[in-house]
């Protein structure tokens, strides 16, 4: 082989080199670009989750303190209505004292007659 045949077989080993070369950097260029995009993509979705969890989170917080709410003007409602009660009993046994304590003065008053 002579020394022209020697430099073109040289410079399309170099050329086939630097096509390999550029096809590697591509490939790894490409390989980032994935990485990145896969990273980008978890990290969506667990902002997503996460954010989700929050929500959830917030609404069952919402949802005991209206829930504690209610138990207490329940409790309130059931005190008042026991008070009531009360009320309306102590006043039946009002009548009911007045009423005899009146039939008593009667009888004393129809006593003396």
């Amino acid at each position: 082989m002579d020394e022209n045949q020697q430099r073109q077989v040289d410079e399309a080993a170099e050329k086939f080199a630097q096509v390999i070369a550029n096809s590697y950097r591509a490939v790894a260029e490409r390989g980032v670009s994935a990485q990145q995009l896969n990273a980008e993509l978890t990290q969506s979705f667990f902002n997503g989750v996460i954010d989700n969890l929050r929500a959830q989170a917030e609404g069952s917080k919402d949802l005991a303190r209206e829930l504690a709410n209610q138990q207490q003007r329940q409790r309130e409602a059931t005190q008042e209505m026991a008070q009531a009660s009360v009320g309306a009993y102590m006043e039946f046994l009002n009548s009911m004292f007045s009423y005899y304590q009146g039939s008593v003065q009667q009888a004393r008053r129809d006593v003396r007659r």
